[in-house]
C-alpha cells in the first residue's frame, strides 16, 4: 500500500483529487489532506509519504517551495505538481527539484491511473542508485507553433489550442517504451510548450525528437522544436533559457523547422541586408505623407526579400524598430505615439501571423497611426465602443479574436491595439472581468447554485478555469465569496 498525502488549498478539488487517487488504483491510500505547503511540512516533519501530490500557488508555502523541501529532507518521497499553472520558472524549479511529474488541472481519472503505474515500477527497482538517478539521460525540447511572442499575451495567439495534453499524451504513448518516460510543461505563451523525455541514448533520443516533428509539423499550423540531447535530468530545467534564446534567433514566419540547439550555424550568418538606408528614407517620408498604398508597395517589397531570404522572425521585428526609430528621428513633431507602444504592437502582430498578406495588412495599419491624423480622430473610439458593446452581448458565448474579426473587417492585432488604447485593458481582458462581475452578482443572488452552473451561465466551459480566474481577479475562490461579504 502506498501512503499518499494530497496538498490543495481550495476544498473542492482537495475532494476531488483524493477521490481520482483512491478510485484510480486501490493501492494508493490518501492517508492526509493539507490546507497549504507549511501544514504539509509539519506533518512531513513527524512522519513518512511515499507520494505528495501539491497544488502550485498556495499561501503561506508554494507547492514549489514544499517540493524543494521535500528533495533535501524527504529525498525518497515522490512529487507529483497538480496545477492549472505552468510557466517556465515553474518548469525549471520542478525538474531541479526532481519532481516525479506535473499534470495540469483538471486531471482524469485515467491520466492518474498512468501516473500510480509508473510509481510502482520506479518504487520496485530499488537496486537503482540514487546517484544513477542523477545521471539519467534526457533530451530537452521546446516547441512553438506558429510565431513566438515576447511578452505577455494581448491578443488570441493562433496557436493558443495548439499543444493539447491530449494529443501530446496520445504521442508519447504510442513512441515510448516502458523504460523511457517524459514530462511537458507549459510555456508563458500558451502556443509553447517544453518537453523532457527520458531515455538511455542520445541516437535513441533524436529519433523520439524527430518524430515529434514529424507528427506536428504537417499540421494547421508552421511548427518550430528546438531541442538538446543527452542532458542529466537534474540539469534538464538549466537548458530552458537556452533553448528560448534559439528559438528567437531561429524561428522563421511560415516555416517549419527542427533544431538541434548548439549545432547550427546562426540562421542569418552571411546574409545580406535586405534593405539600405534609402529604402527606410524613403519609406518613413512616405508614412509621413499619408499614401497608404505607396507605404504597404515599399513595405511588401522589403518583406518579400527577407521572406524569400530565410530571414527569422527577429530580423523582422528589427527591421520594423529601425523604420520606427528612423521615423521618430527624421520627424519628432509629427509623431503621436509612443516607441514603447509602438514597439509592443509589432510583437504582437508578428505573434498573431498567418499569412505574409494579413501580416502586411496589420503593419501598414500600425504605420500609419505614426503620423498625426485630424481627419477624424473619434474613429477609433467609436470601434472600441462598438467592441464593447458586442462583447457585453455575447459574454455567454465563445467570442475569439477571429470572431470580433470578422464581425468588425479588421486584423486580430488590430482590434486587440485599438480596444487597449481606448478602454485600456485588451478585449480577452475585458471580457474576464465582465463575465466576473457578473459571476459575483449571480452567486450573490443564488447562493446555492453550484459552481458549475454559474461557470456556464457567463461562458466558460469548465468550472475549474472559472475557479482559477474568479480568485485571481478577486482575491478569493467563488465558493468563498458570500462568507467573506457576510
Amino acid at each position: 500500500m502506498f501512503k499518499v498525502m494530497v496538498v490543495e488549498d481550495e476544498p473542492p478539488i482537495m475532494r476531488m483529487v483524493k477521490a481520482n487517487i483512491e478510485a484510480a488504483d486501490p493501492d494508493f491510500a490518501v492517508e492526509k489532506c493539507c490546507i497549504n505547503g507549511q501544514s504539509a511540512i509539519e506533518v512531513l516533519e513527524k512522519e513518512d509519504f511515499d507520494v505528495v501530490v501539491t497544488d502550485i500557488k498556495m499561501p503561506i508555502v508554494t507547492g514549489i517551495e514544499l517540493a524543494g523541501w521535500i528533495y533535501e529532507n524527504k529525498p525518497e518521497t515522490k512529487v507529483i505538481i497538480l496545477s492549472g499553472y505552468s510557466d517556465f520558472e515553474y518548469a525549471r524549479k520542478a525538474l531541479e527539484y526532481k519532481v516525479f511529474d506535473y499534470l495540469l488541472k483538471p486531471v482524469s481519472r485515467d491520466k492518474v491511473r498512468e501516473v500510480t503505474d509508473r510509481i510502482k515500477i520506479e518504487m520496485s527497482k530499488k537496486e537503482i542508485s540514487e546517484a544513477d538517478n542523477d545521471e539519467r539521460s534526457t533530451a530537452v525540447i521546446l516547441a512553438c507553433a506558429g510565431a513566438y511572442l515576447l511578452y505577455g499575451s494581448e491578443v488570441m495567439l493562433p496557436g493558443e489550442n495548439f499543444w493539447t495534453d491530449e494529443r501530446m499524451e496520445n504521442f508519447m504513448d504510442r513512441t515510448l517504451d516502458k523504460s523511457e518516460g517524459y514530462i511537458f510543461f507549459n510555456s508563458n505563451v500558451p502556443s509553447e510548450r517544453y518537453v523532457v523525455v527520458e531515455s538511455d541514448s542520445t541516437e535513441r533520443q533524436e529519433e523520439i525528437v524527430a518524430r515529434l516533428y514529424e507528427t506536428f509539423r504537417n499540421r494547421e499550423l508552421p511548427v518550430t522544436i528546438i531541442y538538446m540531447k543527452g542532458i542529466r535530468l537534474k540539469d534538464a530545467g538549466k537548458c530552458l533559457a537556452r533553448l528560448r534564446e534559439q528559438l528567437i534567433k531561429s524561428l522563421i514566419l511560415d516555416k517549419s523547422q527542427l533544431i538541434c540547439c548548439g549545432e547550427s550555424p546562426e540562421p542569418y550568418e552571411n546574409i545580406e541586408q535586405p534593405y539600405s538606408k534609402r529604402d527606410i528614407e524613403a519609406l518613413t517620408t512616405t508614412i509621413k505623407n499619408g499614401d497608404m498604398n505607396e507605404v504597404r508597395t515599399q513595405f511588401s517589397n522589403i518583406l518579400d526579400v527577407m521572406k524569400n531570404s530565410g530571414y527569422t522572425q527577429e530580423d523582422v521585428n528589427g527591421f520594423l524598430n529601425v523604420v520606427l526609430d528612423t521615423y521618430v528621428l527624421n520627424y519628432p513633431k509629427s509623431i503621436q505615439r509612443k516607441n514603447t507602444s509602438v514597439k509592443h504592437e509589432f510583437v504582437n502582430a508578428l505573434a498573431s501571423f498567418t499569412s505574409y498578406a494579413g501580416f502586411l495588412d496589420d503593419i501598414v495599419s500600425i504605420l500609419m497611426t505614426l503620423r498625426r491624423d485630424t481627419k477624424n480622430p473619434d474613429r477609433y473610439v467609436q470601434l472600441a465602443d462598438d467592441i464593447e458593446e458586442y462583447l457585453v452581448k455575447n459574454y455567454n458565448k465563445e467570442v475569439t479574436s477571429e470572431v470580433l474579426s470578422r464581425e468588425f473587417g479588421f486584423v486580430p492585432s488590430y482590434i486587440s491595439r485599438i480596444f487597449k488604447r481606448q478602454k485600456g485593458v485588451s478585449p480577452n481582458e475585458y471580457m474576464t472581468r465582465h463575465r466576473i462581475e457578473l459571476a459575483k452578482k449571480i452567486i450573490t443572488e443564488n447562493p446555492n447554485m453550484k459552481i458549475k452552473e454559474v461557470a456556464n451561465m457567463v461562458g466558460f466551459k469548465e468550472s475549474y478555469y472559472f475557479s482559477k480566474t474568479f480568485k485571481r481577479e478577486t482575491g478569493i475562490w467563488p465558493t468563498e465569496f458570500n462568507k467573506e461579504k457576510v
